[in-house]
């Protein structure tokens, strides 16, 4: 299975023009839109992946590995556990079963996919003013941890954060967005227990009430004291005196929170290992 998923990707990537297409090698072509619009980011994409380093004095360096030194496995397809299987860089896991209708590992399951990509717990910084981020697991090659500076750091999470107009999640099969049997498997809000959404109208663009309540599940169009009523925009106001006078009236603070200032250059990297 993982040996079909390598082949196909890298027939895609050769299709895209992102790889030499008719030699069996995985040759890189150069070929990047992302460096006309933003080359910054693109050369932190293509060091974050080739694990070097971008910028600063230490460009071009491979990032600063800890306990490596067993080698390499190699291009050979190999298992590295129970229905686990690694082979071209790609990797594969199949060892994770939920039964049906455990929710509760289910829900385990989804919430170890969705973490956060850097664990706070085991960043801590040496004496050196370095920091420190240790693995849970080593690598094949040995590698416990990885030594980066503060920049360094900020260059790697730089290439971490989604680029614009990008599908963070896709769903396949049945629960792809035009797939047939999705209204079959996907459970109606009545039930779910919760009210009908509102009538589809036809158009992709949500209401900002809308969007408020299915990501924060606040019901900023329902009346606190009629709940049949529905809330709706009367006016607008945008002059400051006039915000300030209506503020005082309902014996509010008319005056924004102060701005916290910069913090110093001592500081600016002040990390905790808790």
């Amino acid at each position: 299975m993982v040996q079909k998923i390598s082949r196909r990707i890298i027939h895609k990537l050769r299709h895209l023009g992102y790889l030499e297409a008719g030699i069996n090698a995985a040759v890189a072509t150069g070929y990047d839109p992302l460096v006309d619009d933003a080359p910054e980011l693109a050369r932190t994409l293509a060091a974050s992946v080739q694990q070097r380093i971008a910028f600063e004095e230490r460009a071009g360096q491979q990032v600063r590995s800890i306990g490596a030194g067993f080698g390499h496995e190699g291009e050979v397809p190999s298992l590295t556990g129970t229905r686990c299987a690694s082979v071209q860089g790609f990797s594969w896991h199949a060892n994770t079963q939920v039964p049906a209708h455990r929710r509760d590992q289910l829900e385990r399951l989804i919430r170890y996919t969705a973490r956060g990509a850097v664990s706070l717990e085991r960043l801590a910084q040496d004496a050196n003013g370095d920091l420190v981020y240790t693995f849970t697991h080593p690598w094949s090659d040995g590698t416990t941890g990885i030594r980066l500076s503060p920049l360094e750091l900020l260059e790697k999470l730089a290439a971490l954060v989604p680029l614009p107009r990008v599908h963070l999640v896709r769903y396949g099969g049945c629960l792809a967005p035009h797939s047939h049997l999705c209204g079959a498997i996907i459970p109606t809000p009545r039930q779910q227990g919760v009210d009908e959404e509102e009538t589809d109208t036809g158009s992709p663009r949500w209401s900002w009430t809308r969007l408020l309540k299915r990501v924060f599940a606040l019901e900023m169009a329902r009346c606190p004291w009629c709940p049949q009523g529905t809330l709706r925009i009367i006016a607008a106001i945008t002059h400051g005196e006039v915000i300030r006078k209506i503020l005082r009236h309902l014996k509010l603070s008319a005056d924004p929170p102060p701005i916290a200032p910069a913090r110093v250059r001592q500081e600016t990297f002040a990390w905790s290992s808790a």
